[in-house]
């Protein structure tokens, strides 16, 4: 496979157009129903860097990151996130580990699945091909939010791959709270049946999902807004939500095998902490089970506790992977 990486330039023909969806204007333009306006390839242009690559997995490009050295570390990324939420976590761990990540198809800097399957199980089938391309035939997988859902689905099924699972604030369970008041709260429906996101919207979703409002940035709120807003993200993310299926999640977290840790917000808008408890007792078969709360995190807590959370899923990682354990997973 042959691997790209793209330059940083700056699109100053894109200027206004920006400017338009930061202040909300630009939901007044004609634009077609349930479409987005901007082309990937300039929003590529814009915040790919010198460490960004792209590969082709099954017919979908997938942008990725791979950094540091030793047993490998897949991150994925939750609704609404990218890649780039992990850049603490990825400074952290890369110190001993191989850190890779990737944007989930329908967010970040990836393409679309041509035939519109944006189910878990396609997401699982993707970290499949991602991780045996990157040579990776055994790992340790962490997930926040939907990428917790995708990660514990992965840990569950293919557990001769997997050597450890970090889950921070975790879908899936979703218990604790009603969801009508996260959804409320969060503004979904409005952001993926938009015809154009604005920065409002993305203002709103982040300091939902953040406890600390410093760190809903500039840069942060122009970067979700370029991705949400790349031609056909609206219809990516309707058939995400359509394909979804809860299922039972405990009997699938009874699976999994490996030494999990559960990392979760006590600040979380959108689940109690109760859920944290609902995970660690569901994985009754792991090799261990054991959970951490931030007391004053947020739902994306490996942001709001880039540095605390990343050095807790280091130590957990070097308890497993080092054997400090005296567990044995399934090899």
């Amino acid at each position: 496979m042959s691997l790209l990486s793209w330059p940083r330039r700056r699109m100053c023909w894109r200027l206004p157009l920006l400017l338009a969806l930061a202040s909300g204007q630009a939901a007044a333009q004609p634009v077609e129903t349930g479409s987005r306006v901007l082309a990937r390839e300039a929003v590529i242009q814009e915040f790919a860097d010198a460490q960004s690559r792209f590969i082709d997995i099954d017919g979908v490009a997938v942008h990725y990151k791979d950094q540091g050295h030793g047993p490998a570390v897949l991150l994925v990324h939750g609704t609404l996130g990218d890649q780039a939420d992990w850049d603490g976590w990825a400074a952290v761990l890369s110190r001993r580990y191989r850190v890779l990540r990737l944007d989930l198809p329908s967010f970040g800097l990836s393409g679309p699945i041509g035939n519109g399957n944006y189910s878990v199980d396609r997401m699982l089938a993707l970290v499949d091909g991602f991780m045996d391309e990157m040579g990776a035939e055994r790992f340790a997988i962490a997930g926040t939010s939907y990428g917790g859902l995708v990660a514990f689905r992965y840990a569950a099924t293919r557990s001769d791959r997997i050597s450890a699972l970090i889950l921070a604030n975790s879908a899936g369970i979703e218990t604790g709270k009603p969801p009508a008041t996260a959804a409320s709260a969060l503004g979904r429906a409005g952001i993926f049946h938009a015809a154009v996101v604005t920065a409002a919207d993305i203002e709103k979703n982040l300091r939902h999902v953040l406890a600390d409002p410093a760190l809903v940035t500039p840069l942060m709120v122009r970067r979700k807004l370029a991705f949400a807003n790349i031609r056909g993200r609206g219809e990516e993310s309707v058939a995400g939500r359509v394909l979804y299926e809860r299922g039972n999640p405990q009997r699938v977290l009874a699976h999994a095998r490996a030494p999990a840790l559960v990392l979760w917000g006590a600040a979380n808008q959108a689940l109690d902490p109760r859920t944290a408890d609902a995970f660690v007792a569901a994985m009754k078969n792991a090799c261990s089970a054991e959970r951490i709360v931030y007391r004053d995190a947020g739902h994306l807590l490996i942001v709001d506790k880039a540095v605390q959370s990343a050095t807790d899923a280091m130590a957990f990682l070097d308890r497993s992977l080092g054997g400090g354990l005296h567990c044995r997973t399934k090899s």
